[in-house]
C-alpha cells in the first residue's frame, strides 16, 4: 500500500506538461519552453545534440480563404507538386534571402495530433558552411494553420534525441 501511495505521488513529478490554453497541450519534460512573438520554441535539453522544435499559430483565416480545417487543408493539397510548392513558399517566407539555399527532399501526407497534416523535410545550407535538416508538419486548427517544426544539425541526430523529439511530436493534444 505504502509503494502504491509513493508511485502516486512520485507520478506528478514525472510528467510535465506545457499547455497552450484553447490550443494545445504536449508533453514537455526534458524540454526549455520559450514563448516567441510567433509560437513556443521547445529546445531538448536531454538531447546530446541540439535539436529545437517550434510549434506555432498563424492568424486565423478569413471567410475567403481556400481552407478552415484539416480536411480541406489537405485537399488543396492533394499532389506531391503542390505539397512541394507549399513547403517552398512557406521554408522561403521564414528566412532571410541571401545566403541561404533550401532542397526538398520529402513531401507527404501525415497526422498532427489526430489532424491530418501536410509533413515535408527540408536540407537547408545556410552561411558559414552549416546544414541544417527541418521537418514540418502543418495542419488546421480552430481555424488556424498550425506548424509543428522539427529542426537539428544535417546527419547530427543521435538515437537518444531521435526518441525525444518522436516523444514530443507524439504527445500533442489539440484542445
Amino acid at each position: 500500500m505504502k509503494r502504491m501511495l509513493l508511485a502516486l505521488l512520485l507520478i506528478p513529478l514525472t510528467a510535465t506538461a506545457y499547455i497552450k490554453d484553447g490550443y494545445y497541450e504536449v508533453d514537455s519534460n526534458g524540454w526549455l519552453v520559450k514563448n516567441t512573438p510567433v509560437g513556443e520554441v521547445f529546445i531538448c535539453q536531454e538531447c546530446p545534440d541540439f535539436v529545437q522544435v517550434q510549434i506555432s499559430y498563424g492568424p486565423e483565416a478569413g471567410e475567403d480563404a481556400p481552407f478552415h480545417n484539416s480536411e480541406q487543408l489537405s485537399k488543396s493539397f492533394n499532389t506531391d507538386k503542390k505539397k512541394k510548392q507549399f513547403a517552398d513558399m512557406l521554408l522561403k517566407s521564414g528566412m532571410p534571402s541571401d545566403g541561404y539555399s533550401v532542397d526538398i527532399i520529402k513531401v507527404d501526407d501525415g497526422f498532427l495530433g489526430k489532424n491530418k497534416a501536410i509533413t515535408y523535410s527540408a536540407i537547408v545550407k545556410f552561411p558559414g558552411d552549416n546544414t541544417a535538416r527541418e521537418t514540418t508538419f502543418v495542419t488546421m486548427h480552430k481555424n488556424r494553420m498550425v506548424k509543428f517544426s522539427a529542426n537539428f544539425y544535417e546527419d547530427k541526430l543521435s538515437g537518444k534525441s531521435a526518441i525525444h523529439l518522436d516523444k514530443l511530436y507524439k504527445s500533442i493534444k489539440f484542445l
